[in-house]
């Protein structure tokens, strides 16, 4: 009887230590600023670019197209390629007059040009709020930037916005950024923003410049998003939205790019502050999820080897109800950030996060640790 208590128990408890039963709301706004658009700030949206003519030819008319009555400008800051990213953008310069090209100097060394190239656009930039974005990103209407705006008041100095792959991705891409991102706008609304997916998110200019931006992490290759809210963030400082109005839309990566993305988060989170306690909120609940599982195949081959039939019936009732609440509780984070993804496929997603992520690490240690940084070749 404790045995059948303890596994119906673990059942109902282990999938309520899950990031996708814990609460996320967009923070509120107030109605009247959102609705009068003078109470908007102007705005300066940076993209770091480079050999990107393709993505900047889909999407950067799209941010060229807000509607947005306070004004805004897009900087894009161009680290030359051997693709047509000139070409696109000085047509596109022609047909925008808010849109604006600086370069990277060529003669930049010894630092990230991917911070180089922020930092010139933050420079650069004529207004307090920047939205810092991707090329291969895209807004999902026109509305993105008076959303994501309506919150640039004093009461916060950032505001991070949901972002995903298309919904032409693999499943399993858009169901682990979702998790990710359920950690990180959960911490950046309750206690103090921690990092952010790249791609959404404003910040002011003023503060950038008062904490010298990225002054003690340039050497890193990469992080751009990492290191600056991790530097930047304070308690309560920080405005979260995951509406669908305020979503921006990735392209999917290629296998190289993201393997690339997921080993240079594991070297920049080694430099990050309040690492410790986010990392063991994710294998806090890691580690309840697979020891619920572990509890009811012990306990059932236990009850198969020696007959008993009343373990055995515990062990069967834990799991309907393991599966049931799990995929339940994981369906309706998923309807909340509009994403469509099939409820069937969620209890092995969310077993292979696990794995998936030891075989990066190895993965990462398995790496030369100068490919993370820049160096002299």
């Amino acid at each position: 009887m404790i045995i059948a208590a303890v596994l119906i128990l673990m059942g109902i408890a282990s999938p309520m230590v899950n990031t996708f039963f814990r609460k996320l709301k967009t923070t509120d706004t107030d109605a009247g600023e959102e609705a009068e658009g003078h109470s908007l700030p102007p705005v300066s949206i940076i993209l770091a670019v480079h050999d990107n003519a393709r993505e900047l030819e889909s999407h950067l008319p799209v941010m060229l197209a807000q509607d947005y009555p306070a004004g805004y400008e897009v900087i894009v800051v161009v680290d030359k390629g051997e693709d047509d990213t000139d070409d696109v953008l000085t047509r596109l310069c022609n047909e925008h007059s808010n849109l604006y090209v600086t370069f990277v100097p060529d003669s930049s060394r010894y630092m990230s040009k991917r911070k180089l190239a922020v930092t010139l656009g933050v420079k650069a930039a004529k207004n307090e709020w920047i939205m810092m974005t991707e090329a291969s990103c895209e807004p999902t209407s026109d509305q993105w930037l008076k959303a994501m705006a309506a919150n640039c008041s004093d009461h916060f100095d950032m505001v991070i916005g949901y972002i995903n792959y298309s919904q032409e991705s693999a499943d399993y891409l858009r169901f682990e950024r979702l998790l990710t991102q359920r950690y990180l706008l959960s911490t950046a609304q309750k206690r103090t923003a921690y990092r952010s997916e790249p791609g959404n998110l404003m910040f002011r200019k003023s503060l950038f410049m008062q904490e010298r931006g990225y002054e003690g992490n340039l050497k890193y290759i990469r992080g751009e998003y990492d290191f600056l809210v991790n530097k930047i963030a304070t308690p309560g400082r920080t405005a979260v939205f995951c509406t669908p109005e305020a979503c921006i839309i990735d392209d999917e990566p290629a296998r190289k790019q993201l393997r690339n993305h997921h080993l240079f988060y594991m070297e920049t989170r080694k430099h990050l502050r309040r690492s410790f306690p986010f990392r063991l909120l994710f294998n806090a609940d890691q580690m309840a999820m697979h020891l619920n599982y572990l509890l009811i195949i012990g306990c059932g081959a236990y009850a198969a080897i020696t007959h008993d039939i009343f373990v055995g019936g515990a062990c069967i009732l834990s799991l309907i109800i393991t599966l049931t609440l799990r995929t339940l509780i994981a369906h309706r984070a998923i309807l909340q950030h509009g994403e469509d993804i099939p409820s069937w496929k969620i209890i092995p997603m969310e077993i292979s996060v696990l794995w998936r992520n030891g075989w990066r690490k190895l993965r990462y240690h398995l790496t030369n640790k100068d490919d993370f940084i820049c160096h002299k070749i």
